[in-house]
Formats: C-alpha cells, structure tokens, sequence
C-alpha cells in the first residue's frame, strides 16, 4: 500500500514505472509459484481474470503490435499481481480485517490534505514531490463544484480518490464488527474524503451501498434477501426502460450527475462508443481513432464501454463473468454475514461506478487487491476421490468355491 500510494514515476527506456510496478515485477513471480506450489485451488473468478489479462494482450498485439510489451506488463502487474497478492495473502478474517483497517487508515490520514486541496485548490503532496527529481501526477485544472475544488490527494484523477474511500465503506462498516460509534465515525470520515472529491460516480456509489444495505435488510424479513433485491433492481430497470423516451441507463446517468455538462457529454460518449463496439465487435478497436464529433474529446467515462470498445466484447464478459462468479461464490461461503454483505456491497458499488468512470492506475490496484482478497469467503471446493485401482492375474477369474478359504 505504500508503493500504491506513493505518486511518483519515472521513464526507463520510454517506459513509465511506478513504486508499484517495480514491487510487483519483483513479488509477482513469486506469488505465482507459492500459488502452484500449495496456493488455494483455482476457482472460476481466478480462471476468468487470467483469460481477461491474455485476451487484453491479444488484442493489443493484434492492433499495436508495437506497444504490446509495454502494455501486456502493465496490465498484467495492475490487474494479475494486485489480484493474486489479494488471492494468496489475504486467507482468513483477520487477514481481511487488517487490510481493511490498514487502508481506512490511509484514508482518514488523506482527509486533512483533501480537506485543504478542496478549499483552496492547492494538492499538498503532489506539488511536494513535482520539487523533487522524480515525475507525479498532474494537478486536475477542473472548475470548482459546489464550491469546492475537486480533491485528488495522491491519485491521478479526483474520482479514483472518491472510489477510494468508496470502497472502503461497506466491507469496513458492515465487516469489520466495530462499536456503533465508531462505525459511525468511519462512516463520516469516507463520507466526507468521497464528497471532497466531488464526484458523483463516487458520492452515489455510497448512496447505493447505503440503499442495497436497507434493502437487504428489509428482504431478509420475507424471503431470501439477494433474489429480492435482484427481482427488485431487475423489474424497476425495465420499467424505467419501457417509460423513458431514452435508454434506461442514459435517463440514470443525465438525471444523477451533479453536472449538467458531465451528463450530457456522457451520453455523447455512450451513443458514439456503442457505434464502435458494433464495428469491432470481437477483437475491439484498441487505441485507434472512434467516430466522434471532431470537438469531443476521446476520453472514455465508462469502464464497460471502454473494455468493449478497445479489447471487444469479450474483455466486458470476462470481467463480468469473474464478478458475477465471485458474488456466487463468496455468498455460498459460511464467513460472517457482516464480512460477505461488506463485500458483497463493496462490489455492487463498483459495478455501479465503472459506469461513469475509467479504472486504471492506482485505483485498479486497490480494487483488483479488494476484489482477491475477498475470496478466501468462497467454500473449498471438495477433494476429489478417485476409485482404487485393482489388478487381478486374470482377465476373467474362476470363482473360489464357496467352502474354500478366503
């Protein structure tokens, strides 16, 4: 967490290297082998992540031959070391708990500097390290909402840090069995480090944590929790979707942004993106121009959209199928109801976020690493007995006489 959490790079032979990249070119290797060696079993979500890693490099070889390398590394260290660090590392309550406790500390230490960037536009850490001999991120140049300026902290983007406290709230609320109070405190401190971002991806994230928690706990009174709320999500979509003059998840997206012109724009990029997917369906369009109006810029506010637009949809399905995998499995699991609902909400959070914005960076890091961690929830699978071998001298044996001796 600390080379995640450091905001400093620097280019060797053209290529950009993090604290992060550098540590899991180094530990990688050897997660892998602990993994074979005596790791847990593979399960599905762990099987759907390595295919996501090798279809994304394929994709990429296919279209930028040239850069396949340089992004096969990254997205493999971004993607498959934070998830299998999570995966190995993290194999029991405790272990989840003080990850956990580790990362709310992070944050509720982020709040005093977020707190001074979004009141006065300064980001403290960044511009100490920019004085430094190595590279940081760029200072977001966005207009202040709400009155605030927008708080990045440490991250590359003011929403990544918005996720971040974002999906800390329910695993850390729900999972960790604190005392009221001060889960109510925890809960203030990420409330506020998500609204000093000012981000809508971020604040409604919290809002449907918030939301699915009352749910769940008001189905559980009928029936099975998950099946309700699901039914529920499920038929309250395709009314919206039958009533709406738009596409059901253009009407969610224009009326909860807190920005009028983020809406619009992200409307733009779903109509325009979608015509791209239709062309390049399978193997995606990588990097290459998309049709667009020559003043929009090519940025993507959409993590699904963009999987299908640049690796096709294959990349989208694999995700989905390793979350969807997961959820089934974690919830199968006999961990505390607190930890798998935590979890559980903390993915439904994300689900919802990556519709409005990009993960890459850090931010991919923290949730791939959540994401594996999670999974020490999911039941072992049962050993598998294999009949007894018998060998006889005969093909066809006479029978013993039924007074002979055994």
């Amino acid at each position: 967490m600390i080379a995640v959490l450091t905001p400093v790079h620097l280019t060797i032979g053209g290529v950009r290297l993090t604290p992060y990249l550098i540590l899991a070119a180094m530990v990688l290797p050897f997660l892998l082998l602990r993994w074979m060696a005596a790791g847990p079993a593979l399960r599905a979500p762990d099987l759907a992540i390595v295919a996501l890693v090798l279809w994304q490099g394929l994709t990429i070889a296919r279209l930028h031959p040239d850069q396949v390398l340089e992004f096969a590394g990254q997205q493999t260290l971004f993607t498959l070391g934070a998830y299998t660090a999570g995966r190995l590392l993290v194999r029991s309550a405790e272990d989840f708990a003080a990850l956990l406790k580790l990362l709310v500390i992070c944050a509720v230490a982020s709040l005093p500097f977020a707190l001074y960037e979004a009141l006065a536009d300064i980001p403290l850490i960044l511009r100490m390290v920019a004085k430094s001999p190595f590279a940081t991120f760029a200072e977001n140049d966005y207009a202040a909402r709400l009155g605030l300026y927008r708080a990045q902290w440490v991250f590359s983007h003011p929403i990544h840090y918005g996720l971040f406290c974002a999906f800390l709230m329910s695993p850390v609320v729900f999972g960790l069995g604190w005392a009221l109070p001060v889960r109510g405190a925890t809960a203030v401190a990420l409330s506020a480090g998500c609204f000093l971002s000012v981000s809508s991806g971020a604040v409604l994230s919290v809002a449907l944590q918030i939301i699915l928690a009352l749910c769940h706990r008001v189905a559980g009174l009928v029936g099975p929790p998950w099946r309700i709320v699901l039914a529920t999500i499920g038929l309250g979509y395709l009314a919206l979707e039958l009533v709406s003059t738009r596409s059901a998840f253009t009407a969610l997206s224009t009326r909860l942004a807190i920005d009028s012109h983020t809406a619009a724009f992200r409307t733009l990029i779903w109509q325009f993106g979608s015509e791209q997917v239709a062309r390049t369906p399978i193997l995606g369009n990588g990097y290459r121009y998309w049709a667009r109006p020559p003043w929009m810029a090519d940025s993507v506010d959409n993590h699904w959209l963009q999987q299908a637009m640049q690796h096709g949809l294959p990349a989208t399905a694999l995700l989905v199928a390793a979350l969807a995998s997961a959820l089934w499995l974690v919830n199968r699991g006999s961990a505390s109801e607190g930890m798998r609902l935590g979890w559980t909400l903390f993915i439904a959070g994300f689900v919802f976020s990556a519709s409005t914005v990009a993960i890459w960076g850090e931010i991919q890091v923290i949730f791939m690493l959540l994401f594996g961690a999670g999974l020490w929830m999911a039941p072992e699978p049962a050993p598998v007995r294999r009949a007894a071998w018998r060998f006889t001298r005969a093909v066809n044996p006479p029978e013993r006489p039924a007074h002979a001796p055994a």
